[in-house]
């Protein structure tokens, strides 16, 4: 008995602690509160309307489900207990609806585009549509509807794609697939009967653009409702009436005498005549306009003298050089002879150029395989594309047609384990693993057992090394593009040694493969080595700019060694003249340098003769004009501070007949502060025996403006001036 009355204490102590720690201080109650109307409030907010929100909906019901749980022990509290029963009644409530609307948001989404679009708002609509679409990838009547905002918006190619994938993967009822035929066929009608109404508004390009599609339609129009040949015509059309366009606009650039528009206008004509030559072919109204401007840029640059003009006028010979190559022929050859003869003028035949070009070795990937260059003249580009076609997929040819993957569909041998090896074979191909796909090919052929299975695996084997040899060589000339040279050199090394390796060099494929794409290969390269001969004329140019002629030398005769193969034709002639321009700058520099080896050396008397000498070289042959940096002699002098070595420097300068460094000297004096009183005896002397030389001259008419150019404006010099005038005019008259 007092073992029972002890229990009973014992769980009336225990139930009595428990409904104690779950009473609330007034505190604690007013928070729990406080959060039963948060989440009230927080599901109250939760509305049918706003489909956007359903995934932070279904957040808060999850919340507020956790919650009720966690606060379920104080329910003992009537006041709590009945927000407990009012949040549990708004959830349950708020659950079903939830429930109800989550499956049907994507049609939600859609009912309320449909609304919106007969409102008006396109771009409202499309947003919910792709919301409709993202939630339900396969609900038809939103993708029908992004296909007619597709179609609307003239946007053909997308339209039809998505129209296509509806009917092939999405299980379309009757009535949707009957909709999306006839959305096929209004967009091909509508767009095509636009692009015609565009071509009659002479608007071509506009037309083109939707023609394009159209085409691109055609091409996968499984229901017959394109009609190839009038979209085809109808592009051809298109292509001749933007020629056309391209050569009014060139033709009013003339007219207006906007040379520059024009040679731009030009260069895009013939881009846009290199991709559409099947469509064009009377180009005469192009090449007279290349004529015009052609010869506008010749009669310009015969017109431009002297160093200063040099670059632009070897910028007006090149266009017009690239101009007439663009329309070739007569017009390419008479243009060529033409800026042979102006450059003729003025730029004699540089032998240390032509010898140092001459000795550079020719390069190139037609030369060193030269065994798979079986013509002369070949359109390597069409060929490269041809092949492109039969051998490397793409997104338009997923399937090239000599590729191993068609040959693996079609081959069958007796042997169904050989037939297993050329699927392997395939599959190795498809992602370039070309020594395993070998590999199976040879595994294949030792099952062959038979002469029909061997013959099979033996066409394999071909078909395999030529797709290879395709493959690879598309790389290295992607690789050339990309200036990867080094990557380029490996394909193609590997490339032949495959083909040497099965014994392939004979075979017909492998030639037109290798042929093709050597030749385009090296037209790459003979680009990329005019692009290194034009980047090494701009350093050309920073090292006159700078005076640093030495390097630009360096970098002529670098350029001068850039050859490509023996059909790369580089256009060196801006080098060529750059090396003219530089030649008396660079003798000028080398004077300069032994001038100062004899300073160096004290030797002052010889110092001064020699940059007399240097002065004369600099003023006679006009290198100001080339910006070459020079200091003036009487400056020089004057820097020194030593008036009895001006006078013996002038005195020295007379007697080895340097009259005019000798004025200079004298001039020194000048800015020492001498009076022009003090050496008028001198200056005197020096212009009669200066006169005296200058009349003996050939060029005597020019030094003669040149002394009156350089002394006339100063007062200080007049004796100077006078005496050589006055003796000038009577040495002149005499007979020598």
């Amino acid at each position: 008995m007092k073992k029972s009355l002890f229990f009973i204490l014992i769980l009336f102590c225990v139930f009595s602690s428990d409904v104690f720690s779950q009473q609330l201080s007034s505190a604690q109650k007013k928070e729990l509160i406080s959060k039963y109307d948060k989440q009230i409030k927080s599901l109250s907010s939760i509305s049918s309307d706003n489909t956007d929100m359903l995934p932070v909906y279904q957040f808060r019901v999850k919340d507020a489900a956790k919650f009720l749980e966690e606060k379920e022990i104080y329910n003992n509290d009537n006041e709590i207990y009945a927000k407990y029963l009012e949040l549990k009644t708004i959830l349950n409530h708020n659950k079903e609806l939830l429930d109800f609307l989550t499956p049907r948001a994507s049609e939600l989404y859609y009912i309320k585009a449909v609304n919106l679009l007969s409102d008006n708002k396109t771009s409202e609509a499309y947003n919910l549509l792709q919301k409709s679409v993202s939630i339900n990838p396969k609900n038809v009547m939103a993708h029908y509807t992004l296909a007619k905002l597709s179609s609307d918006s003239c946007q053909i190619e997308k339209t039809i794609d998505r129209l296509s994938k509806i009917l092939s993967s999405m299980n379309p009822n009757e009535e949707e697939k009957k909709l999306c035929a006839n959305m096929m066929v209004y967009t091909y009608d509508r767009n095509l009967l636009q692009s015609i109404a565009l071509i009659k508004e002479g608007k071509f390009a506009y037309a083109y653009d939707i023609l394009s599609d159209l085409q691109k339609f055609c091409s996968k129009d499984k229901m017959n409702i394109c009609q190839p040949s009038l979209v085809k015509a109808k592009l051809e059309e298109c292509q001749k009436g933007i020629y056309e366009n391209h050569i009014s606009i060139t033709k009013r650039a003339v007219k207006m005498g906007e040379m520059k528009v024009a040679s731009d206008f030009a260069e895009n004509t013939y881009d846009y005549l290199q991709r559409n030559r099947e469509a064009i072919h009377d180009t005469s109204s192009f090449e007279q306009i290349v004529s015009q401007v052609v010869n506008y840029y010749i009669a310009t640059a015969k017109t431009l003298q002297g160093a200063k003009n040099s670059e632009l006028r070897a910028d007006m010979l090149s266009k017009a050089r690239t101009l007439s190559s663009m329309a070739g022929g007569e017009l390419e050859t008479s243009t060529l002879k033409e800026i042979a003869s102006v450059q003729g003028t003025s730029l004699p035949a540089d032998y240390k150029l032509d010898s140092i070009e001459n000795n550079a070795k020719s390069s190139g990937y037609t030369l060193d395989y030269a065994s798979y260059i079986q013509d002369t003249v070949s359109d390597a580009a069409e060929q490269v594309s041809m092949i492109e076609k039969d051998y490397i997929p793409s997104s338009e040819n997923t399937l090239p047609k000599e590729s191993v993957a068609v040959a693996s569909t079609k081959v069958k041998t007796i042997d169904k384990a050989i037939d297993d090896k050329f699927f392997e074979t395939r599959t190795f191909m498809q992602v370039n693993n070309y020594e395993k796909a070998l590999e199976v090919l040879e595994k294949a052929n030792r099952l062959a057992k038979i002469e029909g299975d061997k013959k099979a695996v033996e066409q394999m084997y071909k078909r395999a090394i030529r797709e290879i040899s395709a493959k690879r060589m598309s790389a290295a000339e992607y690789a050339i593009f990309e200036g990867n040279i080094q990557r380029a050199d490996s394909l193609v090394a590997l490339t032949n040694d495959l083909i040497e390796e099965y014994n392939m060099k004979e075979d017909t494929a492998i030639v037109r493969i290798m042929n093709s794409y050597l030749r385009a290969i090296d037209d790459k390269v003979c680009s990329k080595k005019q692009d290194e001969i034009n980047v090494l004329v701009y350093d050309i140019l920073e090292c006159i700019r700078k005076n640093d002629f030495y390097t630009a030398e360096v970098y002529i005769n670098k350029a001068m060694e850039i050859k490509g193969n023996n059909e790369c034709r580089l256009d060196k002639q801006r080098v060529r003249m750059l090396k003219r321009q530089i030649e008396e700058p660079l003798q000028y520099v080398q004077m300069k340098e032994n001038c100062e080896q004899l300073l160096s050396e004290k030797d002052t008397v010889r110092y001064f003769l020699e940059y007399s000498k240097l002065e004369y070289f600099y003023n006679t042959h006009k290198l100001n004009e080339m910006s070459v940096q020079h200091r003036d002699l009487r400056n020089v002098l004057y820097d020194m501070n030593d008036d009895n070595l001006a006078i013996k420097t002038a005195e020295n300068l007379i007697k080895h007949q340097q009259y005019e460094g000798a004025v200079e000297a004298i001039a020194s004096l000048k800015l020492m502060g001498y009076k022009a009183k003090h050496t008028k005896k001198i200056q005197k002397r020096i212009g009669q025996m200066m006169s005296l030389q200058d009349a003996k001259r050939q060029e005597k008419i020019a030094q003669s403006y040149r002394m009156e150019d350089k002394y006339s404006n100063d007062k200080w010099f007049k004796p100077f001036l006078k005496s050589y005038r006055k003796n000038f005019i009577k040495y002149k008259r005499m007979e020598f």
